[in-house]
């Protein structure tokens, strides 16, 4: 539960985002980003995870049921553990990194191949999920190139950010939402997509909420979009979910009215 004494953060606690996945037009799963205080061994940590499942079509084919979770001390906003945890398939992946910024080490470890590796960081080393957070924090202006180190797969990877123009992004149930491109270029496993070009585009003007994610693969594209945004606060994100899921309903219950009429 929050308190008084809770760092202030740039979104609020108990937020979910929720995207829709598309392969080319066609959709084949969700993903639920949630937020939430924990406390270990007496710290109050923040725990953001990100939990991505194909529908019921798509898994009869290939089932994915990926979870990837960043517990983070809210006063740096570093990461304190990052778990893996992979179901793809016949795959699977469960590792889990954690990090010891006094000894500017982090260690592996696969559960999986019972191996475990340690490895230097940087004073400001992220993994994927919380570098994605704190992106969110900062402003960006077009035509600008940032530079980071973010860990992914037991390495540190050099990643760029190019800020490209504002553009109208079209959402179901949010209308056409301004919001800046960016272009990471960096090789490393992502949240969404393995391997390709990433697009993101983030809306800058209410709790810089990524809205899209294009991955261009060789064979189709990639696309995520954001569905809903639940959880506390009452701003426009808030109110176009709310006001998205009385018209599902309502069109639902009306299907059912016209079916029960048969």
């Amino acid at each position: 539960m929050p308190t008084e004494q809770d760092p202030e953060l740039w979104f609020p606690i108990g937020e979910e985002l929720v995207y829709k996945i598309y392969w080319g037009v066609v959709p084949v799963g969700t993903s639920r980003v949630t937020t939430r205080w924990i406390e270990e061994d007496g710290r109050k940590l923040l725990a953001i995870r990100y939990r991505t499942r194909s529908n019921k079509v798509i898994a009869t084919i290939y089932p994915v049921d990926d979870t990837i979770e960043s517990v983070i001390d809210p006063e740096t906003f570093l990461p304190v553990r990052f778990t893996k945890d992979l179901n793809e398939g016949r795959h699977r992946y469960h590792e889990t990194t954690t990090f010891d910024y006094k000894r500017l080490k982090a260690t592996w470890k696969s559960f999986v191949k019972n191996t475990t590796k340690e490895f230097d960081i940087d004073p400001d080393t992220r993994d994927i999920v919380s570098f994605m957070y704190y992106i969110r924090s900062q402003k960006f202006k077009p035509g600008e190139t940032h530079s980071y180190r973010v860990m992914s797969d037991e390495k540190i990877y050099d990643l760029t950010l190019k800020v490209g123009d504002e553009e109208k992004i079209k959402l179901p149930g949010f209308g056409n939402v301004p919001c800046l491109r960016l272009d990471p270029t960096a090789k490393f496993q992502g949240l969404f997509v393995r391997k390709g070009k990433l697009e993101i585009w983030v809306h800058q003007k209410s709790r810089m909420i990524c809205t899209q994610i294009v991955g261009r693969v060789p064979v189709a594209s990639i696309k995520i979009k954001i569905d809903q945004v639940n959880g506390p606060g009452d701003d426009w994100w808030s109110q176009k979910t709310t006001t998205k899921k009385e018209k599902t309903a309502r069109q639902r219950e009306a299907s059912r009215h016209k079916r029960r009429r048969r």
